[in-house]
């Protein structure tokens, strides 16, 4: 029987959805392989790889922070480690919205006009001015922690403070109304569209992770033209960024037809009712069918 190692926790302010993801990825796993549990945590940031089987396959459920942004990838790679997800370099571009969306434009792929800076000093000037409304978040976060919407300059103060407690680097981009669309990726092949209708009108924090705060729909009633513009545009970014296994990404549909990119999350939550499961279950793929496809790419890239 297969050595696996679920490595989840994580120091990120995403930690309880690691927790989460392996509370429900851990007895579907265990009916197949050998499962061990390992957290990362203060304690064992340091040592974990101690803690991992030798000659186990490690499922990576970290959410955000080192474990997202390619920082433990990079370790276990040094100790040839095989491991679910995106590479190191993948993921640290995945992880950084400003390079992702420079990534985009260069290979022809929309996304909302915007400007990066640290609290001391801009790093990057859009070509045109940006024009209120706007959205301001963390450079390195996901979840939607530290966001906000604003529609006037004396808006922009509070809500750089805020994501400032979520990272060093801010974006500050266009607010683009429209439809909130997101599509798996399984290997190289985008799952059906999902479309999520927020509640509250934000889909944030609470929207994503209190039940029955928000509506998904799935497959997402688009036409087949907007559905082959999401698709290939989601493969076309998954590869350019030099992504593996499994992600999701992130689009707002305008209604003139117009397809923003908001983003790629290069290890999205794996809970039976998180995106990338519905997105998966839409065409036929049950849970436990999608974890034991992951490993077995992973294995396959050994």
């Amino acid at each position: 029987m297969l050595p696996l190692s679920i490595l989840f926790g994580g120091l990120s302010t995403e930690r309880e959805v690691s927790i989460e993801s392996a509370r429900e990825i851990f007895p579907i796993l265990n009916q197949s392989y050998d499962v061990s549990l390992v957290e990362l945590n203060e304690n064992n940031r340091l040592s974990f790889i101690d803690e991992i089987k030798n000659g186990s396959l490690v499922f990576n459920a970290l959410h955000g922070g080192d474990g997202e942004n390619g920082q433990i990838q990079a370790l276990l790679d040094q100790n040839n480690i095989i491991y679910t997800g995106s590479t190191s370099t993948a993921s640290m571009l995945a992880m950084n919205k400003h390079f992702t969306k420079i990534i985009a434009v260069e290979n022809n792929i929309k996304t909302p006009n915007w400007l990066t800076f640290k609290m001391n000093g801009m790093l990057f000037k859009p070509r045109n001015k940006i024009k209120y409304p706007v959205v301001v978040k963390p450079n390195f976060q996901g979840s939607t922690l530290g966001l906000s919407i604003i529609n006037r300059q004396e808006e922009l103060g509070d809500a750089l403070k805020l994501a400032s407690l979520f990272s060093n680097e801010i974006i500050v981009e266009k607010y683009i109304r429209g439809r909130e669309l997101t599509v798996g990726i399984l290997g190289n092949k985008a799952l059906d569209i999902v479309e999520i209708i927020p509640k509250m009108g934000l889909y944030d924090y609470e929207s994503k992770y209190t039940k029955g705060k928000t509506d998904y729909i799935t497959p997402a009633v688009i036409s087949q033209d907007e559905e082959s513009l999401i698709k290939s545009n989601a493969l076309r970014l998954y590869k350019a960024l030099g992504c593996r296994h499994y992600a999701r990404v992130d689009f707002i549909l305008e209604d003139s037809g117009a397809l923003h990119l908001l983003e790629l999350n290069s290890l999205p939550g794996l809970c039976s009712t998180s995106l990338l499961p519905l997105s998966a279950k839409s065409v036929g793929i049950n849970f436990k069918e999608l974890l034991d496809i992951i490993i077995n790419i992973a294995l396959l890239d050994r």
